[in-house]
């Protein structure tokens, strides 16, 4: 292709794209910081303890109260509309803190990868209770709670706590007595064994089947004025004045003074809050609320030009950006497949299939195409088993030895308006893309399921959201994935897939307010992908026209139209199509001055050699004297 040529190309490619080709250019030399990557989903003003790799187990190994444990990704979808649930969960059992702490890990942080992984956490979000004393063992990682409802998580927890009371022994003097009261108990004998600053005895009547007097006593921890007990028996609350229909709490002072109460609500909460008035009434007030060490919460630096920079992707929608395939390649390798414990059967056979795809089809720069070839090499040697542990060993250690690897650390199209939105799902989706583009022009392989088997087997095996995976693998078998009959229509329905789940989403809690969740392209990137262009595009029942959005999305996902804006180190990168032009250039000017000069030399060369031959080399030849006065004689 001649140089007339590819200028041509590139500027049809740029115009099409609806911005000229200067401006494209100088959207490429921009630069931007990157983002810390491991800001999870809960901060300093959230009552979750943040747990990391370096506070993990001095938060909830061995320690004398237990804690429930959310393993999440800040990227799963499902966690960002659960997260929201949890705080509220963490600020309604603040008062249990001295029996029960609420904590959260993010896996997606590569930091943590070595607790999540081997916790051997499945899929996200995940709720485990650590009890008193817990130790890990293998099989033995905390029991899973089957919910995310707010009030089944505290019931659950409610009788969790009580086993481990009736069953162990630890060392924590807020730890409630749990045990019901029986005939033998009367007003005189409730206060035996008590210490003195325990003024009051609360008797709740607790239904049979209930964590009633449980969830009291867990919420009155902070009160030492107060203990709390339970009765289920009639007779017995009788005893303590208690009317289980009408009046099913009392207290009893020291004096042996009896008083039933009635709570607004028949539940834990409104009994505790009962108490809580009467005893303020008594002028008693509670304990402060233990503060928990939280770790330093680095803050994520602001991209320099943050507004500019959404303001430059609202503008290029269409765009495809180098930072953002490189940042889903980091995430994957770095944080989705170490994070695995044991990689055997299908996901061995998926790794394998996703490596040998991307070595194919790589983004990434010289350095970038050794590190996937040689893990891909590594990887395929296992026939059986292969560790997540061993798989981050060999890819750190390539790493180290092809260091730099990547050109950009943070997302630019991919990046929110939040550091919590969009993102490595919105990255990955643009690699798939990207490399249904690629094998459409490569004739190594025939087989037109090889990126979509790829991404399938990696979505099932590896995808840290749970609930996104089960979807997409339900898609897909409706879509049926397996009857894509060559590579252009596995192009397409990667992009109907894709735009399927733009509009299953559109509205949803995690959605990104500044990029809405739209069909693509839109009308004004590319009018003619629409046969009716009035419809809009929010319907899913847009009559597209399919030659015109598979060549719409083989243009923007030309290797060569990648923009490099926001990257770091383009020296990284493979040169792109202009700058070749440029090169081949000013080579060939040189190569014309070269050709000037020798010419030049030659001639002066041959002039010095005569002059030397006549002057030296005559027979006969004898010095003769220079009559000049002031030189003297030569």
């Amino acid at each position: 292709m001649s140089v007339a040529q590819l200028t041509f190309l590139l500027l049809v490619a740029s115009a099409s794209a609806g911005v000229p080709l200067p401006r494209y250019e100088a959207l490429l030399k921009q630069q931007s910081a990157p983002v810390d990557p491991t800001l999870g989903l809960y901060d300093d003003a959230d009552k979750v303890i943040r747990l990391t790799v370096d506070n993990f187990n001095a938060t909830v190994v061995d320690q004398n109260r237990g804690a429930l444990v959310e393993f999440y990704n800040t990227y799963c979808g499902h966690c960002r509309r659960f997260a929201p649930t949890y705080k509220t969960l963490a600020e309604h059992l603040l008062p249990w803190s001295e029996v029960l702490v609420v904590a959260a890990i993010d896996c997606a942080a590569e930091e943590n990868n070595g607790v999540c992984r081997n916790y051997e956490v499945m899929g996200y979000p995940t709720l485990r209770y650590l009890g008193p004393g817990f130790q890990p063992s293998a099989g033995h990682y905390g029991q899973n709670l089957m919910t995310q409802d707010v009030t089944e998580i505290r019931e659950l927890l409610a009788g969790m706590v009580a086993a481990e009371n009736l069953t162990s022994s630890h060392n924590n003097s807020y730890w409630p007595n749990f045990h019901y009261l029986t005939e033998n108990d009367s007003v005189s004998s409730l206060f035996e064994g008590l210490s003195s600053a325990t003024q009051y005895v609360a008797v709740v009547h607790e239904p049979e089947n209930t964590t009633l007097g449980i969830e009291v006593a867990l919420f009155m921890t902070q009160w030492p004025a107060v203990e709390v007990r339970r009765v289920i028996d009639p007779a017995v609350s009788a005893k303590f004045k208690i009317d289980p229909a009408n009046l099913p709490l009392s207290l009893v002072d020291r004096q042996g003074e009896i008083t039933a109460y009635a709570p607004e609500y028949a539940n834990g909460e409104s009994y505790a809050k009962k108490l809580e008035e009467v005893l303020r009434e008594k002028n008693v007030t509670p304990r402060p609320v233990k503060q928990h060490h939280q770790p330093v919460a680095t803050a994520a630096p602001k991209i320099t030009g943050q507004n500019e920079l959404i303001e430059e992707v609202h503008r290029n929608k269409h765009f495809v950006y180098q930072a953002d395939l490189e940042q889903a390649i980091r995430t994957v390798l770095h944080n989705e497949v170490s994070k695995v414990s044991e990689i055997s059967g299908d996901k061995l056979l998926a790794l394998q299939r996703f490596l040998t795809v991307l070595q194919r089809y790589n983004p990434l720069g010289a350095n970038g195409h050794q590190l996937v070839t040689k893990l891909k090499d590594f990887v395929v040697q296992f026939n059986d088993q292969l560790t997540g542990s061993q798989f981050e060993e060999e890819l750190k250690r390539l790493e180290s030895q092809l260091s730099p690897v990547y050109s950009s650390t943070h997302f630019v199209g991919c990046a929110g308006s939040s550091p919590r939105l969009r993102g490595y799902s919105c990255s990955l989706w643009t690699l798939f893309h990207f490399m249904t583009v690629q094998a459409v022009a490569n004739e190594d392989s025939q087989d037109p399921l090889e990126v979509l088997q790829a991404m399938h087997g990696y979505i099932r095996n590896f995808f840290g959201c749970t609930e996104c995976s089960e979807h997409f693998q339900a898609m897909a078998s409706r879509r049926k994935i397996w009857s894509v009959p060559n590579k252009e229509e596995a192009v397409l329905w990667l992009w109907a897939a894709h735009n399927e789940v733009n509009q299953r989403l559109a509205g949803d809690a995690t959605e990104d307010p500044e990029f809405p969740k739209k069909q693509f392209p839109a009308p004004d990137s590319c009018s003619e992908c629409y046969r009716t262009p009035e419809t809009k595009s929010e319907n899913l029942e847009i009559e597209w026209n399919k030659d015109a959005v598979l060549g719409f999305l083989k243009n923007i996902h030309n290797p060569q139209f990648v923009s490099r804006y926001g990257v770091q180190r383009e020296e990284l990168l493979h040169p792109t199509a202009d700058k070749m032009r440029q090169k081949r250039q000013i080579s060939s000017v040189f190569t014309d001055m070269d050709m000037r000069m020798g010419m030049l030399l030659y001639a002066f060369c041959i002039v010095m050699m005569v002059l030397a031959f006549k002057l030296f080399a005559f027979k006969g030849y004898r010095k003769k004297p220079y009559g000049h006065d002031l030189l003297g004689k030569v």
